[in-house]
């Protein structure tokens, strides 16, 4: 069977609306971008000069990666991928200065997925150092294109579906309800 990879935020927590409701109760009075209208990847590019330090600043913030609500679903497919005979593991890259991303990201995945899932994460800068070329692999990511040192990477991207990445072309994932459909021709 094939190896499943699977991004942490945006794909299986989300990042996304826990990062809009903290901006607005930090930051009443600054404009926000509802989630429907994000067109950048980055929340903090997006935001400009002005207030992206602030969006900055949550990311980094203690407790704001272990409060990300799971993303409907989550639990259920990851069980089944598994029960398919699949190997599942999150493959999730650590936000740069901060202490507090990593091991929040750890006890994230022990709190919504069950302490045996801890063994099953991989933290990593580079994504594409992470797979298999042997075998069927894909990386389940809601950012498009994601790229590092080997090219081309051993996987096949497919995005979770978001706001932001609609532009691009790869294959899509809207729900982790229908996982097999999306995912069934790629392993």
């Amino acid at each position: 069977m094939g190896l499943v990879l699977v991004d942490q935020d945006g794909t299986i927590a989300d990042f996304e609306g826990a990062l809009l409701d903290a901006f607005r109760a930090k930051h009443p009075g600054a404009p926000f971008i509802d989630v429907a209208d994000r067109h950048e990847v980055s929340a903090r590019k997006q935001y400009g000069p002005k207030w992206g330090p602030a969006v900055d600043a949550i990311m980094k913030t203690e407790g704001f990666y272990l409060s990300l609500p799971v993303i409907t679903g989550v639990p259920r497919a990851f069980d089944e991928m598994l029960e398919a005979g699949h190997e599942v593991f999150v493959c999730t890259s650590p936000l740069s200065g901060t202490r507090w991303c990593m091991p929040e990201k750890l006890a994230w995945v022990e709190t919504h997925l069950g302490r045996s899932w801890v063994d099953r994460v991989i933290i990593t800068k580079d994504k594409t150092l992470v797979g298999d070329p042997l075998r069927r692999c894909i990386l389940v990511d809601d950012r498009p294109g994601v790229q590092g040192l080997v090219k081309p990477p051993p996987w096949r991207q497919v995005l979770f579906d978001a706001p932001y990445n609609r532009t691009a072309q790869e294959p899509r994932l809207t729900s982790w309800a229908n996982w097999r459909q999306v995912l069934a021709p790629y392993l």
